[in-house]
């Protein structure tokens, strides 16, 4: 009975060793300020004038959103 008990935490030892070391290394959300600022420029993009300069600058926001949030997960 004891060496089942071994033998199945032997098998659950990686995916907890993996599990330890992902919550260890993890950080706090800093995309925060990126979706700030995508309601921001959606909102400025909502003002513009025309259907096709509030698609151009909508359009804008989301690149400029995922450039953001790019630079927040991984840092350059």
């Amino acid at each position: 009975m004891a060496s089942t008990f071994a033998r199945r935490l032997l098998h659950l030892a990686p995916i907890i060793g993996a599990l330890v070391l992902l919550l260890a290394d993890a950080r706090p959300a800093q995309a925060v300020m990126c979706f700030q600022d995508l309601d921001t420029c959606y909102y400025r993009a909502a003002l513009a004038d025309g259907y096709w300069g509030m698609w151009i600058m909508g359009l804008d926001c989301e690149l400029t959103f995922v450039d953001c949030t790019r630079r927040a997960i991984i840092g350059r």
